[in-house]
C-alpha cells in the first residue's frame, strides 16, 4: 500500500478529507493518507519525545492535540480510505520530508501559504513550506488552494 503524506493544519481543518478526494479522484484506492500535524513551538529530545519550549503551550498541549485528533476524526470519517494521525515537531517541511521518507510516501500535500499581511510576512522571513519542500523534496508536492474552485471538490 502506498502513503501519501498530508500537513494538517487548523487554519485548514477539511485539507486532509480535500487530499483523500484528490486521491480517489486519481484511482488511488489502495493508499494510506498519513496526516501530520507539526508543531512549530516544539523540538525533538535525542529520546524522540517533543518537548515544548514556549511555556505557554506546555499547559494546553495535550487539548491542543486532542482537538487537532478530534477534528481528523470527525472530517476523515467516512473518506474511504485508511488513514493515520503523526505529530511532528519543529520545522514543518522537514518533518513532511522525514515523514514522507519514514513511509515512502508518493507524495506530499499542503495547503496553500494563508494570505494577508501575516502571510506575507511569515513567507518574506522564512520562506514557505511549499517552498522549502519543492526545493528539497525528491517526490512530488501538491498544494491545495485554500478555496478550490468553484467550491466543489474533485470527483
Amino acid at each position: 500500500m502506498r502513503s501519501v503524506v498530508v500537513g494538517v493544519d487548523h487554519r485548514q481543518p477539511d485539507l486532509p478529507r480535500r487530499a483523500a478526494s484528490l486521491v480517489q479522484s486519481l484511482g488511488g484506492s489502495l493508499v494510506e493518507i498519513v496526516c501530520l500535524w507539526v508543531d512549530e513551538t516544539a523540538v525533538t529530545e535525542p529520546n524522540g519525545f517533543a518537548v515544548s519550549v514556549d511555556p505557554d503551550i506546555v499547559v494546553s498541549d495535550d487539548r491542543y492535540a486532542a482537538d487537532v485528533l478530534d477534528g481528523l476524526n470527525r472530517s476523515m470519517a467516512d473518506v474511504g480510505l485508511p488513514w493515520s494521525a503523526v505529530r511532528g515537531a519543529g520545522d514543518p517541511a522537514r518533518e513532511l520530508a522525514r515523514v514522507a521518507d519514514e513511509v515512502s510516501a508518493a507524495m506530499i500535500v499542503i495547503g496553500a501559504r494563508r494570505a494577508g499581511l501575516r502571510g506575507w510576512a511569515t513567507s518574506m522571513v522564512g520562506g514557505t513550506v511549499a517552498g522549502h519542500l519543492v526545493h528539497d523534496q525528491r517526490r512530488p508536492v501538491v498544494v491545495l488552494p485554500e478555496h478550490p474552485l468553484g467550491g466543489e471538490e474533485p470527483a
